[in-house]
């Protein structure tokens, strides 16, 4: 059976742990596979994930930042907070959504 229904495409978003300057040699795909879809739930988990790197100190973000990276990540753009952070970045792909 044929589905009628359309492909949309939706954002979604990709964390990488990466060196200061961001390079793309230094994110690794392999290691980092997990996507989050541009739901309330998943920029919930994305934040998550956000503070367990920062707790875990495997990314920096001056504590003066933590409420504009909060709120990119849960209302606004994900990919905007990487520029307050270090060591990490936050990627924005478009998915086939049926």
């Amino acid at each position: 059976m044929i589905s009628r229904r359309k492909k949309v495409l939706r954002n979604a978003f990709e964390f990488f742990n990466c060196d200061q300057d961001k390079n793309a040699v230094s994110m690794n795909p392999l290691y980092e596979n997990c996507m989050y879809r541009d739901t309330v739930q998943s920029r919930r988990r994305l934040w998550a994930r956000i503070k367990d790197e920062i707790e875990q100190k495997n990314i920096v973000i001056d504590s003066n930042d933590m409420t504009i990276v909060r709120k990119a990540i849960l209302f606004g753009n994900p990919s905007e907070a990487s520029n307050f952070m270090k060591f990490g970045v936050i990627l924005t792909k478009k998915m086939e959504d049926y």
